[in-house]
């Protein structure tokens, strides 16, 4: 979970819920009416990305192309093509570890319910499934090249607040934080934003001093489905078809709420070395993987963070940065 706290006096307050989750907003206008205005198109723009891509209803944009014949083009809007190339983008520039195209493997272990353990042919069949690279899009035509199906759970959220952000500026807002489901989005002013313990969600942990940018957090303690006893993660190893090792959580800083989104799934998958690997040398995205060890809490980040990462109050962290030098 991430908490937020912003300072300034000129804004509009609003919490509801959208996408399944809870939404939290504060806009800066010129003024009260403004702000309210410009909160209600941010509202709309998340509403809407909802309406495109969920797989939850049938009757969206990824429903039909997840039943759209094997070889057909289906026509897409510019914005569902704009949110499908992110993703295709990630899954190629992470090697895979993040890939849209997880549906079956979503459904083989049961992740939309109560979970379960598939057989091994079960499995070996919804690994078969999976694959970006049989997905084509070309402009707004997108194409399945073999049966498989997209899951929006790791790129929707960052969709719906980058089309929020867009929407927001466009109304003329100064300034504003989104929370969205745990990823957050601020713009125009400079906000606190808190991770979490990786195994107690509303036990602050870590505190990032930002003033724009998203920053979006995966790990295993968000959701608590267990099978015959045992726990089973949710974050899933597309290669492998299996669930990602527990590596405690990661945290990804990016200009873009898409590409901050899809890139927690994809540096978790990948495992602490090899996420800070990845970031260094891409310049715009930081990451930090918060670990709990015999001896603690141990958070190991990228050095672009050293300036705006902090232990949060109380909170006793081991904090290393890529450059090899521990902070406290």
């Amino acid at each position: 979970m991430l908490l937020a706290v912003v300072a300034d006096a000129a804004t509009v307050e609003r919490r509801l819920g959208v996408m399944g989750t809870s939404l939290q907003l504060e806009v800066a206008a010129a003024d009260r009416a403004s702000a309210l205005e410009a909160s209600e198109a941010a509202v709309r723009a998340i509403e809407q990305t909802e309406l495109r891509l969920s797989t939850w209803r049938e009757d969206t944009e990824l429903s039909r192309l997840n039943r759209a014949p094997i070889g057909t083009p289906l026509a897409l809007t510019e914005q569902t093509a704009a949110d499908l190339k992110l993703a295709l983008s990630c899954a190629e520039a992470t090697g895979g570890a993040f890939d849209p195209t997880v549906g079956a493997l979503v459904e083989a272990w049961g992740l939309r319910g109560k979970g379960r353990i598939p057989d091994p042919a079960s499995l070996e069949r919804a690994r078969e499934q999976v694959g970006h690279a049989r997905l084509a899009l070309d402009g707004r035509q997108a194409t399945r090249r073999a049966e498989l199906r997209v899951e929006e759970g790791g790129f929707g959220k960052g969709a719906s607040l980058d089309w929020a952000a867009t929407a927001l500026k466009r109304s003329g807002a100064t300034g504003a934080w989104i929370d969205l489901g745990g990823q957050v989005l601020v713009f125009g002013r400079e906000a606190v934003v808190s991770i979490a313990h990786p195994a107690h969600r509303e036990q602050a942990a870590l505190e990032l001093v930002v003033s724009s940018g998203s920053i979006s957090t995966s790990g295993n303690s968000e959701r608590g489905l267990r099978v015959d006893g045992q726990p089973l993660g949710h974050l899933l190893d597309p290669r492998s078809g299996r669930p990602a090792a527990d590596v405690g959580s990661v945290t990804v800083l990016a200009a873009e709420a898409g590409w901050a989104d899809c890139l927690s799934t994809a540096l978790y998958v990948l495992g602490p070395t090899a996420a800070l690997a990845w970031v260094r040398g891409r310049p715009g995205v930081e990451v930090v993987v918060l670990e709990q060890t015999s001896a603690g809490l141990r958070a190991r980040a990228s050095a672009g963070l050293r300036k705006i990462l902090r232990a949060a109050p109380g909170v006793t962290v081991q904090l290393q940065f890529d450059d090899g030098k521990v902070a406290r």
